[in-house]
């Protein structure tokens, strides 16, 4: 296991070959070197010398074994590979590029396999990576923090970090520096290099239906990454559909808890209803029953004043019960 002391300015980290992984972070503190139209950023750990170097064209990896960035300090290896460079966590397209572009194969750079157009150059044997800048490439490091090549140059990986926060502060004394002179730039240059390097960007849509769905980006020409960035839209596609899904799911079961609930109230009001309509039934029924009953007593009463030949008012509302022979007494409406 690799050993990690973390400092403002330098991770070391002990020299075992077979340790996974070092870690080297070269901080702000390490000031950039400005001369002869270039700029230098370096650090140091266990005899080890990292020097980054940008002369507004490219940018320099070199590895040495003395504080002098040079040819004749410049560490010798045999099998030097660059797997991976990165800033603020992100692989540049424009390494991407140099892989989908490199002879044989593209999984790493690797010593002495030619990239097109030279736009990224592996020379191992003097210790030193270049990669020739484009504008987006200049603007993702002028913009950026952290500057990180992941190399490997034995059995051990190394990430070798650089603070780049102040990049494009350093831009621009370069620039200050050399305003005066004339510029004439050669294909390939910081400016020119976007039209002799076209990193074409594809993207990976998802199907209609889910414009919320963001596209994934890849490099057209990187077979790999089309098929990774077409599996992330698929699976991203295959979760909403199982959210969608979940939300028709349950949309669907409100509506019937709404629809049980609207029919359970319906027949809660029907059966009150069909109560409150029995129980006045029952009422008019009783009263009628009170009514027919005080009806035969009151007949009774005065069918006796009717057979002896008199009329009273209290039976008027019975008269046409009365024999023949009583009549009616205007006289009881007035009473």
């Amino acid at each position: 296991m690799a050993l990690l002391i973390f400092s403002p300015g330098l991770v070391l980290a002990n020299d075992n070959p077979f340790a996974k992984a070092v870690i080297i972070a070269i901080g702000s503190d390490k000031e950039w070197l400005i001369k002869d139209k270039t700029a230098t950023r370096s650090g140091a750990n266990a005899g080890d010398f990292y020097h980054l170097f940008y002369d507004r064209k490219q940018v320099r990896l070199r590895i040495t074994d003395s504080a002098e960035d040079s040819i004749a300090s410049a560490m010798q290896y045999q099998n030097f590979s660059i797997e991976d460079i990165q800033v603020d966590g992100k692989r540049l397209p424009l390494f991407q590029w140099c892989l989908s572009n490199q002879q044989k194969h593209s999984r790493f750079l690797q010593q002495g396999l030619k990239v097109k157009q030279d736009v990224c150059s592996n020379q191992g044997e003097k210790g030193t990576f270049t990669l020739r800048l484009n504008a987006a490439t200049l603007n993702a490091l002028k913009n950026g923090s952290t500057l990180s090549f992941k190399i490997k140059p034995f059995r051990s990986s190394i990430y070798v970090n650089f603070d780049i926060s102040d990049f494009s502060d350093m831009a621009e004394k370069l620039n200050t520096k050399v305003k005066s002179v004339k510029k004439t730039q050669a294909p390939g240059s910081a400016v020119d290099s976007d039209k002799v390097i076209s990193v074409e960007i594809c993207k990976a849509n998802p199907p209609k239906g889910y414009a919320k769905i963001k596209p994934v980006e890849y490099v057209c020409t990187d077979a790999a990454a089309k098929t990774k960035a077409e599996a992330s839209v698929k699976a991203i596609v295959a979760k909403e559909r199982k959210l969608q899904a979940k939300l028709a799911a349950e949309k669907e079961l409100r509506r019937k808890q709404d629809d049980a609930k609207a029919l359970a109230d319906k027949k809660a009001a029907e059966e009150k209803l069909a109560a409150e309509q029995a129980a006045l039934a029952e009422v008019e029924a009783s009263k009628q029953v009170v009514n027919a009953e005080i009806t035969n007593k009151m007949l009774a009463v005065c069918m006796k004043k009717w057979e002896s030949g008199e009329h009273r008012c209290y039976c008027e509302k019975f008269i046409k019960h009365a024999p023949v022979g009583i009549e009616s007494d205007p006289s009881c409406a007035a009473q």
